[in-house]
């Protein structure tokens, strides 16, 4: 082997270890250490009966979380809370105008140490931490009608609302060009709770690739997180928490930026970069 050789070997050697090195220390939040269960915060998932809803709501129950389940009518709720904690998983067609885009699909998984019950939106309000899983056109009504019995207690919301990803039923429509470009923004606006720490997460997951025990892609576990710093540290928890891994992008200021359904060249240009230098795995795909 002659000199330049050895030179340019040794050079893509240690470049080599140095990106693998970048990416394993990478992009990704620091794990918090693992706390007792009883010291999680009691999660609330309006929303909880849509498909995202009903995915989370195993992942996180299966991670240790109390879990109550929302829906309009708490009966709906009941239905699907008995068939998880049965251990059968949940699977249901979806037809109408969304048939096609992805049914329930929550695998047969033991449930037999899971604390999740199925409440109204009412008792929402009751968590430490409320989830916005519905469509973006319906968090606000619910949230505006539990706001008396969450004001000044100093909640985290977690909001997960797409206000760009538009569906064939005619939510996600996006929102007025004159105003804030961001559902969270706005949301914490007309709320205008001081003690309220958000959060935005799981913008840009799909519920078919969420499992009880984790991602069903476990080369692609990456959630991107944007808030308030203690509504993020929250998020951050509960995300290593079910097996995927954070990357947080910033405070609120950001959220325009990560909102889902907004696509840009950009946009896919960035994460290509990200991916190749940082090595970060965003969750894609169906």
């Amino acid at each position: 082997m002659n000199k330049t050789f050895k030179i340019i070997w040794i050079n893509f050697f240690l470049l080599n270890i140095m990106n693998k090195s970048e990416a394993s220390s990478g992009p990704w939040a620091p794990r918090p250490a693992d706390r007792p269960k009883e010291e999680l915060p009691k999660i609330s998932v309006i929303g909880g009966t849509g498909r995202m809803g009903v995915h989370l709501c195993a992942a996180w129950a299966n991670a240790g979380y109390d879990v109550t389940m929302c829906s309009r009518k708490k009966e709906k709720a009941q239905d699907i809370v008995d068939e998880l904690l049965s251990g059968k998983g949940y699977q249901k067609k979806v037809t109408g105008a969304n048939a096609g885009q992805g049914d329930y699909c929550v695998p047969p998984c033991e449930a037999g140490d899971w604390k999740l019950r199925a409440g109204d939106n009412a008792e929402a309000g009751d968590a430490d931490m409320i989830i916005l899983g519905t469509m973006y056109e319906q968090a606000w009504p619910i949230l505006e009608t539990i706001a008396p019995a969450i004001k000044g207690k100093g909640k985290t919301i977690l909001d997960m609302t797409n206000p760009f990803m538009s569906r064939p039923d005619g939510y996600g429509a996006g929102l007025p060009s004159d105003g804030p470009q961001a559902g969270i923004l706005i949301h914490k606006e007309k709320l205008g709770d001081p003690t309220v720490k958000w959060a935005g997460a799981y913008k840009h997951i799909l519920w078919t690739l969420i499992l009880p025990t984790g991602p069903k892609n476990p080369g692609r576990p990456d959630i991107e997180v944007f808030g308030d710093k203690e509504a993020v540290d929250d998020v951050v928890e509960l995300i290593y928490r079910h097996g995927w891994r954070p990357i947080v992008r910033g405070g609120l200021e950001v959220s325009p930026k990560y909102e889902g359904g907004k696509v840009s060249l950009g946009k896919i240009w960035g994460n290509l970069k990200r991916e190749m230098g940082k090595g970060e795995k965003l969750s894609v795909g169906w």
